[in-house]
């Protein structure tokens, strides 16, 4: 593959991360890193080779593909702001990262002969130098214009990612089980925080507790599946406990931690009933005090 060139717009978590493995393709030329915080700007400085940082859009370099990675919001603006600055016969791929838009946005905008295409990272960007250690292998999605998808994978499979397709029609649902799996979990963590602070237990002997029952959770889920891996009251279809925690929530008046309880304790169900291990009528009975149908 020949060098190609390229323009990072938008130096946060995830363009940060990206620069940084990008420049250490022998593939990839980093033209302009641009940010309008030049504080963003010099904490990569020293982690990526770029030609030029700049915190003016006006002044990029021309390039071959342009990553827009700021937040979605200012996806399309940015763009436009763009395409007001480079020549008329650069024929460049533009593309963004997000999870959930479709990179039609871009195609709308974007003059004949260009393309536009999304690639979405499935990884927490917490910490770029953190994320580059631990990139690959990551799984990344991709759509779009069909040239500039296969050139995009090409790129990715060099930095060791796993690539698969996204049908553009359905990126909320797409997104939605991202969040789901991930910043939804960090609600339960601390869902589970604040009811053991009811127990009378403190919060950093809380952190402790879950800090190990959360990992070995983890690793039964994806050593086997959710149904198999599904542990107690529920899975043993324990009805007089399920009953005790709706009574401790009702009599202290906690009616938002009782309906988070009674919503998942309804789709536990169905994964206790794929388990097969509690009797059917204890389930039913169950489904029945979650449903608040008897009491």
């Amino acid at each position: 593959m020949s060098t190609l060139a390229v323009n990072i717009i938008g130096a946060g978590k995830a363009g940060a991360t990206l620069a940084i493995l990008l420049s250490r393709l022998d593939s990839i030329k980093i033209s302009t890193i641009c940010d309008c915080e030049p504080a963003r700007l010099s904490a990569i400085y020293d982690l990526v080779k770029a030609d030029k940082l700049t915190t003016n859009v006006n002044a990029l370099k021309p390039a071959d593909i342009y990553f827009i990675t700021t937040p979605d919001d200012l996806i399309v603006s940015t763009c436009e702001e763009i395409i007001s600055t480079i020549n008329s016969d650069e024929k460049p791929i533009f593309v963004h990262c997000s999870g959930a838009l479709p990179s039609s946005i871009l195609q709308s905008v974007i003059p004949p002969g260009c393309s536009a295409a999304c690639v979405h990272p499935v990884k927490s960007f917490a910490d770029p130098e953190s994320a580059v250690k631990t990139f690959s292998g990551t799984y990344c999605g991709f759509e779009g214009s069909e040239t500039a998808v296969s050139k995009l994978k090409s790129i990715f499979q060099g930095l060791e990612a796993n690539c698969f397709d996204i049908n553009p029609e359905r990126k909320a649902h797409y997104h939605a089980a991202a969040v789901f799996s991930c910043n939804y979990l960090n609600v339960l963590i601390e869902l589970g925080l604040q009811t053991y602070e009811k127990a009378g237990i403190n919060r950093e002997v809380s952190m402790h507790i879950l800090d190990d029952i959360a990992k070995d959770t983890v690793a039964n889920i994806f050593s086997s599946s959710p149904s198999k891996a599904l542990t107690g009251p529920i899975a043993r279809g324990d009805v007089s406990t399920i009953k005790k925690h709706i009574d401790a929530f009702e009599n202290n008046s906690d009616s938002k931690l009782l309906n988070i309880y009674k919503a998942l304790g309804m789709i536990a169900t169905e994964l206790s009933e794929e388990q097969g291990l509690a009797d059917e009528e204890s389930i039913q009975y169950i489904k029945l005090l979650l449903s608040d149908h008897i009491n």
